[in-house]
């Protein structure tokens, strides 16, 4: 699935699975540098685990550890999930579980992600719709379980 999240170079149309979301997560946690994400030392953190994103990894236990992190950025607001105004986050199209029920969430507005991954492939993005704008909203303390 295409999804618009923020990269090193501003706003981008990728294809995501759960394992680059993870990973997406953990570049823009380090300040995109895949060193930092390898010797990461944030233990407690509930990616901390799969930030590779290779390897032999649980599917289900991936799943939760998206869960649990999103849950952790809302302070553990479980309404507040479903209300994330991150919709450039790695994490977001998997914050509720699935990528299904995050694009048919009546939050998700599937017409302006649209229009904004056309613009963003056609290059004609507008800086007000562009990374300096959303880059604050998708910048969540990186936080601490424990």
């Amino acid at each position: 699935m295409h999804v618009l999240t923020i990269s090193k170079d501003g706003l981008k149309n990728v294809n995501l699975n759960r394992r680059k979301a993870i990973h997406g997560r953990c570049l823009n946690c380090t300040g995109w540098s895949p060193s930092d994400v390898s010797r990461c030392a944030l233990i407690t953190c509930r990616l901390h685990p799969f930030r590779m994103g290779q390897g032999k990894q649980d599917a289900l236990e991936r799943k939760k550890a998206i869960r649990a992190y999103c849950l952790c950025c809302m302070n553990d607001q479980v309404g507040e999930v479903t209300k994330c105004p991150s919709s450039n986050c790695a994490l977001f199209a998997y914050r509720k579980g699935g990528l299904e029920q995050a694009l048919n969430d009546a939050s998700f507005d599937k017409k302006v992600h649209i229009e904004e991954v056309i613009s963003i492939n056609e290059g004609t993005m507008d800086k007000e719709r562009g990374a300096s704008v959303s880059f604050r909203k998708t910048m969540p303390m990186q936080p601490l379980l424990g």
